[in-house]
């Protein structure tokens, strides 16, 4: 189990996504660029810098669950 803290760093984070990508620059690619939805138009990067990644963390697991599309 994943203990979703909020002081995870871009590194933490991308550890976790990762495998849902398939490689660490595709991670790092939507990480950094692609707007979450239900944030406001704010990307996981900027999300993770606010002290928000167990909400990036959660989201998608989320998604991983089917609660997205």
């Amino acid at each position: 189990e994943i203990c979703y803290h909020p002081s995870m760093a871009t590194d933490d984070v991308l550890k976790v996504i990762e495998p849902r990508f398939g490689s660490a620059q595709l991670a790092y690619g939507r990480y950094r660029s692609e707007s979450l939805p239900g944030f406001g138009g704010r990307t996981a990067m900027q999300l993770v810098a606010a002290n928000r990644a167990p909400e990036v963390l959660k989201y998608f697991d989320a998604v991983d669950a089917g609660s997205y599309a």
